[in-house]
């Protein structure tokens, strides 16, 4: 028996109507969704291979859902694009070329050697402003720690921890 060529059959995620609304969004909203969810997908991908090399079968299935409706919701905004490459993050930073990085470790492994080879320090050395598409989706402090956009506060847990890698 051979599977339906139907796309709602393919990636039921399609039957949703909140996927229809998704889809509905300005375009440059879909494009900063799109790298996130390809990002996700990623992530959680990485999480169910490590946790069934550990035999948490449990957990590794959760991931690999996770994993599979991220690369759904995916396809749904952007139909015909699972190929291509997704957009980059570009670092943007005062008085610097802009820089593209393929991830969030990648953004913040870039910045601290541009960081270093500065020789300015840290506590000289401007913070970056970190883009998807042409849009801002966060900040890059002097550590190399990456943070939601807007004022920091105490409680405030960054994006992306360099300190766990």
């Amino acid at each position: 028996m051979t599977r339906s060529n139907r796309a709602e059959v393919r990636n039921p995620i399609l039957a949703l109507p909140a996927i229809r609304a998704l889809q509905a969004l300005d375009p440059e909203i879909k494009i900063l969704l799109a790298a996130l969810l390809l990002d996700l997908r990623r992530d959680a991908r990485f999480r169910s291979d490590r946790s069934w090399a550990r035999r948490k079968v449990y957990v590794a299935a959760y991931w690999a859902a996770v994993s599979t409706y991220a690369g759904h919701i995916f396809r749904a905004l952007h139909p015909g694009s699972a190929r291509r490459k997704p957009h980059a993050m570009i670092i943007r930073q005062t008085g610097y070329p802009d820089l593209e990085a393929c991830d969030w470790a990648d953004a913040s492994r870039l910045y601290g050697e541009r960081r270093e080879a500065s020789g300015f320090g840290a506590s000289a050395f401007p913070e970056a402003i970190l883009l998807l598409g042409d849009i801002s989706v966060g900040r890059i402090s002097y550590n190399g720690r990456i943070w939601p956009l807007g004022e920091w506060h105490a409680d405030m847990k960054p994006i992306f921890d360099n300190r766990h890698c």
